[in-house]
């Protein structure tokens, strides 16, 4: 092969052509060679195909439904067309006499509503009357049992309810006991646990209590006792619950006393200007602290 013809075959920017002689036409460039093809870009939206058959079996089941109701119409009017006049006319009676059974039973009903509202409300007034009466009787047996009991004040901690039965048991049959001014340790139990497991504030050495007795006698009695040492540094206070009447002849008030101050260091101070007959120091029902003040009552 000659230079001439290597030049005419030659062509610049291709290779295959100038080496190896073919008869093809001319190769593809040398960036046709290196140049990827790109990727076909797949769709982004993909339409939802048309529910075309539901709609048409709805269709299909609508019209056959309403097919089935005419059907039904066209029977009952074919049956209706059957019967005769005279089984209209029975037809109709019957209805009336119907309607006018309950057009008569209406006025019974509203009878018996009546009737049961005024007995309803009659068992109310008989029930408000009853409750009435309970309370009542509940109130007076309150007042018959308030006069056959005594107060006792300044008992010891260490008191227990055989003990207050035993202090009166040679005053008269007794009927109840119940400690009361129980200051608890913990304010979250309750006064009766406190009162039975003793869990008393250590600032309160004091509880108060009731005693019931069986008969008014036993209260007259039990009076005797008021002013008793029943331990050391522990003089009683005895005094009825009803019928009590502060003499303010025989009395004074004490005032600025201090919080803690016990009921016998206030006796024993006014023990020099006569017999003291009772002590009463006005506490704080919560915290068992005195609010400051108090009474003296001297016997005469």
């Amino acid at each position: 092969m000659s230079l001439g013809q290597q030049s005419s075959a030659y062509a610049v920017g291709e290779v295959s052509g100038s080496l190896i002689q073919q008869n093809s036409k001319s190769s593809e460039s040398l960036s046709e060679l290196f140049r990827t093809a790109l990727p076909t870009p797949s769709p982004l939206f993909q339409p939802v195909p048309k529910l075309v058959q539901k709609s048409t079996e709805r269709d299909e089941q609508h019209k056959s439904s309403l097919e089935v109701y005419v059907d039904v119409k066209q029977k009952k009017k074919m049956h209706l067309k059957k019967t005769s006049v005279a089984e209209q006319e029975l037809l109709t009676r019957e209805s009336s006499l119907l309607k006018a059974d309950k057009d008569e039973y209406r006025p019974e009903r509203s009878l018996k509503k009546r009737r049961t509202s005024e007995t309803s409300r009659e068992n109310d007034t008989e029930h408000w009357v009853m409750k009435r009466q309970r309370l009542k009787a509940n109130r007076q047996e309150e007042a018959l049992k308030l006069k056959r009991t005594v107060f006792v004040g300044n008992l010891p901690i260490s008191c227990t309810m055989k003990t207050l039965r035993g202090l009166f048991r040679d005053k008269g049959s007794i009927e109840s006991v119940r400690f009361r001014s129980m200051v608890r340790e913990d304010p979250s139990m309750s006064r009766k646990e406190a009162t039975i497991k003793r869990k008393v504030h250590p600032k309160r050495q004091s509880v108060n209590a009731y005693v019931v007795f069986k008969n008014e006698e036993g209260v007259a009695n039990a009076l005797e006792r008021n002013g008793m040492e029943i331990d050391k540094g522990f003089i009683i206070r005895v005094d009825r619950v009803t019928d009590y009447s502060h003499d303010h002849k025989r009395s004074i008030f004490v005032g600025n006393l201090p919080f803690d101050i016990k009921e016998l260091a206030f006796r024993r101070h006014f023990e020099k200007c006569g017999k003291v007959e009772a002590v009463r120091l006005v506490r704080d029902p919560n915290s068992g602290l005195g609010k400051g003040f108090g009474y003296i009552l001297f016997e005469c």
